[in-house]
C-alpha cells in the first residue's frame, strides 16, 4: 500500500510539473540582478530582457538587489518559489567567489540553484598605468620580483574575478605585490588612470575608453583569443603565461527544484534571444560575447570553474597561514 501511495505521489508530481510547463510562461518573469543599475551585469541583463521578452510572449522585468557582494540577490532567488518566474542573473562573484570565501554562505550554486543558460562572457584585460615601466607581462613579473611588494595592484572587490586573476598570476609566478582594495570597478579604474595604483585586472567595458585615450596600457587579454577591439594586445598564452586563464561570465539561474521542463523552455528561449543580431551587437559593444548554452553545458562549465578557483583560494589561505 505504501509503495502504491508513493508511486501515486510521484505520478501526481510529474503531472503537476508537466502541466506547469505546458502553461509556461503565463505571467511576467523577473530577472534579479545582484548589482546596482549601470554595471556590466545589469546592462547585459537588460539586453537579454529586451530580446527575451520578444521570444517568450510575456513581459520580462529586471529587479536590482545589490549588496553583500551579490549574495543578497543570490539568497533571495535561492529561497524563491521554484516555478521559473524568479530568476537570478549571476556572475563569478555571487555564484562562486562569495560563497567560496564565506564562513557560512547563505547558499551554494550546486545545492540551491539550477543553471539555465550562460548569458555572456566578457573580455578581461591585465592593465597598467600609462607610464608604468613594464610593457609586457614578463617585464611586469620581472619588475615585481626585483621590487617585491612595491607594485600596487587595484582590487575591485574581494569576490571579483579581477581579484582572483591577480591571485592566480601571483601564485603561478611566485611574485609579491601590494593589493589595494576598492568598492567596485569604477573607483579602481579611476585611481589606476590617476596613477594612484600601478596595475589591475578589469573588464573591457570599464577600460576601453582609457586604453583608447592612452591613459591605460593593456598588457594582455585574459582569454583564449585576442579582442577584435584591441587586436594588437596579446593573450596571456601569447605573452608566455598560458596557465593564467579566467573568464567573466553572466548566466541565468533558477531556484533548485524548478521543473526540468521549465528549465529547458527558458534555456531554449534564452539561447534564441542571444542569437538575435541586436543582442549580439549590443553585447559586443560591451566587450562581451553572447554565449547561450544548454543547462548541462553551463553546469559543466561551472563545475570546472569551481574546482579551479577553490584551488586558488586554498593556496591563498595557505599563504596567509605562513605569515
Amino acid at each position: 500500500m505504501r509503495i502504491f501511495s508513493t508511486a501515486m505521489a510521484l505520478a501526481a508530481g510529474l503531472f503537476a510539473s508537466t502541466a506547469m510547463a505546458e502553461d509556461f510562461p503565463s505571467r511576467p518573469i523577473t530577472l534579479v540582478v545582484p548589482y546596482a543599475a549601470g554595471g556590466n551585469v545589469d546592462v547585459s541583463t537588460r539586453i537579454l530582457q529586451k530580446a527575451l521578452g520578444d521570444t517568450l510572449g510575456q513581459p520580462v522585468v529586471v529587479e536590482n538587489r545589490p549588496g553583500g557582494g551579490g549574495m543578497i540577490a543570490g539568497a533571495y532567488v535561492a529561497r524563491s518559489k521554484p516555478d521559473g518566474y524568479t530568476l537570478l542573473v549571476g556572475s563569478n562573484g555571487p555564484i562562486m567567489f562569495g560563497p567560496m570565501t564565506s564562513a557560512k554562505p547563505p547558499y551554494k550554486w550546486e545545492k540551491d540553484l539550477e543553471p539555465v543558460s550562460m548569458l555572456a562572457q566578457a573580455t578581461n584585460l591585465m592593465l597598467v598605468r600609462a607610464d608604468f615601466p613594464a610593457k609586457t607581462v614578463k617585464a611586469f613579473i620581472d619588475y615585481a620580483k626585483a621590487h617585491p611588494g612595491d607594485i600596487r595592484v587595484g582590487i575591485s572587490s574581494l569576490v571579483s574575478i579581477n581579484h582572483f586573476l591577480g591571485l592566480l598570476l601571483r601564485q603561478s609566478t611566485d611574485s609579491k605585490w601590494t593589493e589595494v582594495y576598492y568598492n567596485g570597478n569604477a573607483p579602481a579604474v579611476a585611481d589606476l588612470v590617476a596613477g594612484q595604483i600601478d596595475a589591475g585586472f578589469q573588464q573591457m567595458v570599464d577600460a576601453k575608453q582609457h586604453i583608447e585615450g592612452g591613459r591605460l596600457r593593456a598588457l594582455a587579454v585574459v582569454g583564449d583569443k585576442r579582442s577584435p577591439l584591441f587586436p594588437d594586445v596579446p593573450t596571456m598564452a601569447e605573452a608566455g603565461f598560458a596557465s593564467i586563464q579566467g573568464v567573466t561570465f553572466n548566466g541565468v539561474f533558477a531556484p533548485k527544484g524548478t521543473p526540468s521542463e521549465i528549465i529547458n523552455i527558458l534555456s531554449t528561449k534564452i539561447q534564441a534571444a542571444l542569437q538575435t543580431p541586436d543582442a549580439v551587437a549590443h553585447l559586443s559593444a560591451l566587450g562581451s560575447e553572447a554565449h547561450g548554452t544548454t543547462p548541462d553545458e553551463f553546469r559543466t562549465f561551472l563545475v570546472a570553474e569551481t574546482v579551479k578557483w577553490e584551488d586558488v583560494i586554498a593556496k591563498s589561505n595557505a599563504e596567509k597561514a605562513k605569515k
